[in-house]
């Protein structure tokens, strides 16, 4: 059965400030021209799921939300003005005419939009969510709008389900096609061991990540950090809100924790980065640059956000195994279900025990390799895109014939 897919999406804001600083040619291209380059060169979701799911029959295509230059482009060659970010979307939706809508960020959608589109858009059978991230009003608001929710964890599932909506698991892939892209290039350093991400404090965050990281460096193990850390006015400012949430506790007036959406970041306390971990960063890195880091770096680090709760599935366990490289990752009740942990990944229970691998897959050269290459072809094997696209596909199939909403 096939169909027509629209994604609304976005893309890392780093990653689209890379992108301009590498294309700046691009101001002439027509808004297809343009965001044809930009799927191409990106590594993210929305791309790597769009060649997918073309690859797959489907036909697809996407608009990025906060990409404002494309977006500009967009609107001058429509003869748009003065409307408001949704009634250009809403425009770009309806202009090609999709049998699902796939929401890959929610955040750019409000309920109203999508009840909007289902109304006017004659063309749209299913409203799909995909989600893998924390909740808060308004996500939760937009979920309600939805057919159902695909998203990457167990434990995401059964919150979204508790909320009253159908939910799929879908865990997230590696890209093969970026295997053809990533090189052995001498201008990429080389690195035994390497964590690659954002560490932001505060809320339900990276607390633990952070504390993780400058415990390891306390032993006086070399890591290679290319991070995304906030700015100190940014982490005083979260120390205030802490001082003032723990007044409104002491005054029994916590529930306003509930209402503002900015007192997230008072629920724990919130500390300074340690001189160690400033020192020892570097920027970040995005798009292929990241996975040519990665190809280069003998042991990856990965550590679950606090949403994961006690199960595994970002997209880091996926990008390290598919590039070769040995992960090293926090210990979930379904690792067992996507790596063989004695011999694909190597998982930890604890800091110490964290320490402890990292030395021990440092000493053991032969050992290490071994692993790695098991992981690479598991992943190659079992979790790569195409599969998660193929699977995807016939659950909206299905979708849409339970619902009787084939064409």
């Amino acid at each position: 059965m096939s169909f027509r897919l629209f994604s609304i999406s976005s893309m890392y804001s780093g990653y689209l400030e890379s992108f301009y600083d590498k294309h700046s040619d691009i101001s002439n291209l027509t808004y297809e021209e343009h965001k044809k380059i930009l799927l191409e060169d990106s590594t993210e979701f929305v791309g790597s799921y769009i060649r997918n799911f073309r690859k797959n029959g489907v036909e697809a295509d996407c608009v990025i939300c906060n990409d404002n230059e494309l977006q500009k482009k967009w609107v001058s060659e429509n003869s748009i003005n003065r409307k408001s970010k949704e009634e250009i979307l809403f425009d770009q939706i309806n202009s090609f005419a999709p049998d699902i809508l796939w929401v890959e960020n929610l955040s750019y959608v409000s309920p109203d939009l999508l009840n909007y589109i289902r109304q006017k858009v004659k063309s749209v059978r299913l409203i799909i969510a995909n989600h893998c991230s924390p909740f808060n009003s308004r996500v939760n608001e937009s979920l309600r709008a939805v057919d159902f929710v695909i998203t990457c964890t167990p434990g995401l599932k059964s919150a979204i389900e508790d909320m009253g909506k159908k939910s799929y698991l879908i865990y997230h892939g590696f890209d093969t096609d970026l295997l053809q892209r990533i090189n052995n290039d001498t201008s990429v350093p080389k690195n035994d061991f390497i964590f690659s991400g954002s560490l932001i404090s505060g809320g339900d965050f990276h607390a633990q990540r952070i504390r993780l990281i400058e415990q390891i460096l306390a032993e006086n193990i070399r890591i290679g950090l290319f991070v995304n850390i906030e700015k100190k006015y940014k982490i005083k400012a979260k120390q205030s809100i802490y001082l003032f949430s723990t007044f409104l506790k002491k005054m029994r007036i916590e529930n306003l924790f509930n209402n503002f959406q900015l007192l997230k970041y008072g629920k724990t306390p919130v500390n300074s980065y340690s001189d160690a971990l400033i020192i020892q960063k570097n920027p970040p890195v995005y798009g292929i640059d990241m996975f040519n880091l990665f190809f280069n770096s003998k042991i990856v680090l990965n550590f679950h956000i606090g949403i994961a709760g006690d199960y595994a599935g970002n997209m880091r366990m996926f990008e390290v195994t598919g590039v070769g490289s040995c992960l090293l990752t926090d210990n979930k009740k379904n690792m067992g279900e996507l790596f063989d942990t004695d011999s694909e990944v190597v998982v930890y229970d604890n800091t110490e025990d964290c320490i402890a691998k990292v030395k021990w897959l440092l000493e053991h050269e032969e050992d290490r390799k071994r692993i790695a290459l098991s992981g690479q072809h598991r992943t190659l094997k079992y979790h790569t895109v195409e599969i998660r696209c193929k699977s995807i596909i016939e659950i909206i199939n299905n979708e849409l014939k339970f619902s009787g909403k084939t064409k």
